[in-house]
């Protein structure tokens, strides 16, 4: 994650929204999970979320989003299988924040 000076920040958290890097999956073997981006200093900005599994069977899927307004959070539910993963987000091709979590 971005330090919280910074004009990014990009975190995982939980159904209660606290930021987390664990989460218990469910009787299904998944977890839900909210990708929160914000952008401190202006609305409308368009951002890169790269989840990447880490292990033996290594997945990437990105998707592009453009956040709502300055300062508010731009939420994105997922569900995952139990493993761990890696989050980035990126603006104009720069990388501006990170998370790793796992699902237990």
């Amino acid at each position: 994650m971005a330090d919280d000076s910074s004009r990014y920040l990009g975190q995982v958290t939980d159904t209660l929204r606290a930021p987390t890097h664990k989460l218990a999956a469910g009787a299904d073997g998944r977890a839900l999970a909210d990708l929160v981006f914000v952008d401190r200093d202006e609305d409308g900005t368009t951002y890169r979320t790269c989840v990447r599994r880490i292990g033996r069977a290594t997945v990437r899927t990105c998707f592009t989003t453009v956040s709502g307004d300055a300062g508010g959070p731009a939420i994105t539910p997922l569900r995952f299988q139990r493993g761990r993963y890696a989050v980035s987000w990126s603006v104009a091709g720069e990388s501006v924040a990170a998370w790793r979590f796992r699902v237990v």
